[in-house]
């Protein structure tokens, strides 16, 4: 960690306090002027920085730039911060992921970016991602998970966090889309590496791209985190079926499906009746049958 890093990390630690350049410089192992410059870079990156004489510097509170610093104060466990890396710009966070999870071991690594410029969504389909969003993958071990469907244990995560941070009520639109107020805030894409010999699941890679107006993005990262890695602290699987089925929209509604099989796509009706044990989806076609959908989509 360099001297800006330190630096952030200290201001981060003890945002809206004052903290003075001596104390700084001597906590950091740096000199005075090493902490002024440091402070400078900082500014000159858009941190708000208050400096008063006798008293040093204070990063205000309103400061909401995502960082590894500032993600790291609020996590569970700090440790988790050497899983972290943050980009202003990146292709595809799912992408890098997939590419570092072929360099094995990488479990619980995390790539957050501010925007993307290939983001991907369900389907293949193009993931605008602009500056002011939060867009993050990670890689899991999936013997590590407390609920097999590793789309349900996201979106439930993704939801909780959101209704903590924002009060706002949450909806999840099957199979991966969170909604606050009939607005679609978040997007889940979840891709699986599979062993080449057994065909058995390797690693999942979880990506979650939010563009919703939070008032703290380092703060929803973290506890997202926090869930992500240690999710047994806060859920059973009985929960987070539970958590998914309850905010599951048209639930007792006949919908419109759209399911892509290997004769080409096809268009159904069918009345949403919950998630089984598995987390696919439960609906009851025209004829009274029930269906099990793994994947498919339900068009806007």
């Amino acid at each position: 960690m360099n001297t800006i890093d330190r630096v952030l990390n200290a201001l981060e630690q003890n945002k809206g306090v004052f903290i003075s350049g001596e104390e700084l410089a001597y906590d950091i192992g740096v000199s005075r002027n090493s902490v002024w410059k440091a402070v400078r870079e900082l500014r000159n990156k858009g941190y708000v920085i208050d400096s008063v004489t006798n008293r040093g510097y204070s990063l205000r509170t309103e400061n909401d730039i995502i960082s590894v610093q500032g993600i790291s104060t609020f996590l569970d466990d700090k440790s988790y911060a050497d899983y972290i890396e943050v980009y202003d710009e990146i292709s595809s966070t799912n992408d890098m992921a997939k590419q570092k999870a072929a360099l094995k071991p990488s479990y619980n690594h995390a790539i957050i970016a501010k925007t993307q410029t290939k983001g991907r969504g369900h389907g293949e389909k193009n993931f605008e991602s602009p500056k002011g969003g939060i867009y993050l993958s990670v890689i899991l071990d999936p013997n590590e998970l407390v609920y097999k469907n590793i789309t349900v244990c996201a979106a439930v995560y993704v939801a909780d966090v959101l209704e903590e941070i924002t009060k706002e009520k949450t909806q999840i639109k099957w199979v991966n889309n969170i909604y606050i107020d009939d607005k679609k805030v978040c997007g889940i894409l979840s891709e699986t590496i599979a062993d080449m010999e057994t065909g058995a699941p390797d690693t999942y890679i979880i990506g979650i791209g939010i563009k919703y107006d939070v008032l703290s993005k380092n703060e929803l990262i973290a506890k997202l985190l926090n869930r992500i890695y240690n999710p047994e602290k806060y859920y059973t699987k009985a929960k987070l079926k539970d958590d998914y089925e309850k905010r599951l929209m048209y639930i007792n509604q006949k919908v419109g499906f759209r399911i892509y099989e290997t004769q080409g796509k096809k268009c159904f009706d069918a009345v949403i009746i919950g998630i089984n044990d598995d987390g696919h989806l439960i609906v009851k076609e025209e004829d009274n049958k029930l269906r099990i959908l793994q994947t498919g989509e339900i068009p806007e």
